[in-house]
């Protein structure tokens, strides 16, 4: 019997997909728009739905370390959020290819969490531990969804060679990757070349060079969306809606976020690879798009469906420009409120 979700049949399935759910919202949202406050601990009068611990302790070397980056990763977590709920809504029926990446992300944050984190800071040592649970949970959900709800159709028949036919596509396809799989290796491998990358700015506006493990974990969460795309380069395009979207709407919120960051700040002072990255963002938004309108017509929106019911290319233009409005709207509500 469903718990909330009708397409769902597995009742410990369903509830541990909304555990998972639940856990990446509040984190997501609290990164997305409370980062700056979150790594100060929540000092003075600012607002942050979860504390990192420090209460304000400046002395503490994860004081007001990585707000951008720490915001970057919520987005990021975001779309992993928005993923499960597109299973949650739509059911589990050959979800392998969405939970699979997921599942491959969460095990490498879990990993990289405990390597590289600082055990000279004071900081709540929460997302050591919940990282790891998330990631349980989610391999648990997955594999209880098996039986009833056959997450696993499709998969005796993975193949591994090039799937898309559309020259433009492909091409778009293979520069997402490359780029991703080069921010991956570097946030994972590298951190330290990202931290020196960075020129501080004032600690109580969250802008001094982030920890290692705040790059890692980005590098950990980016491997989720480098093997959604490799996912529709190697498997074809159709019926591959549920692996593109939670990337376009993660990726849009990226594009957003910079908008509202670089008009409201404060910002740090920008190098060369600082711009780099920055322009990375929006500009696989604006590629990724180019490939999934270029890949409607291999079929990629093929049994495509809004709670159950089917939905056509049209219907997902306008939900896609209203959550354009929604996210871009609650970006301002957060910046003029001042939270």
């Amino acid at each position: 019997m469903a718990l909330v979700f009708d397409r769902i049949k597995s009742t410990p399935g369903e509830a541990l997909l909304l555990l998972t759910a639940l856990v990446t919202l509040v984190y997501s949202l609290n990164f997305m728009f409370f980062s700056a406050c979150y790594t100060t601990g929540g000092e003075g009068a600012c607002f942050t739905m979860l504390s990192n611990g420090l209460g304000g302790s400046t002395a503490d070397v994860a004081y007001g370390a990585g707000a951008p980056e720490t915001a970057f990763n919520g987005i990021l977590m975001f779309g992993i959020f928005m993923s499960t709920g597109l299973i949650l809504n739509e059911g589990a029926r050959g979800m392998w290819k969405v939970m699979l990446p997921v599942l491959a992300g969460l095990v490498v944050a879990s990993v990289v969490i405990w390597m590289f984190w600082n055990d000279a800071s004071e900081a709540s040592e929460a997302p050591k531990f919940l990282t790891p649970i998330v990631a349980i949970t989610y391999a648990a959900a997955y594999l209880m969804l098996r039986a009833e709800d056959e997450v696993d159709e499709g998969l005796d028949s993975i193949s591994f060679g090039i799937g898309i036919k559309d020259p433009v596509a492909l091409m778009g396809l293979v520069i997402v990757i490359a780029t991703g799989l080069f921010y991956v290796f570097r946030q994972i491998v590298n951190p330290e070349s990202v931290i020196d990358a960075v020129t501080p700015g004032a600690a109580s506006d969250g802008l001094l060079a982030p920890t290692k493990v705040t790059v890692a974990f980005t590098g950990a969460l980016l491997l989720t969306y480098v093997l959604w795309a490799a996912m529709i380069l190697t498997q074809g395009a159709r019926g591959m809606w549920p692996v593109a979207h939670p990337a376009l709407f993660a990726f849009l919120t990226i594009t957003i976020a910079n908008y509202f960051g670089f008009v409201f700040g404060p910002l740090r002072e920008f190098s060369e690879q600082n711009e780099m990255d920055a322009i990375s963002g929006p500009a696989t938004m604006l590629l990724f798009l180019l490939v999934y309108l270029r890949l409607r017509d291999e079929g990629i929106e093929e049994g495509m469906t809004y709670q159950g019911e089917p939905m056509d290319s049209r219907s997902f233009d306008r939900f896609f420009v209203m959550g354009a409005i929604a996210i871009s709207a609650a970006f301002m509500l957060v910046e003029i409120s001042g939270l």
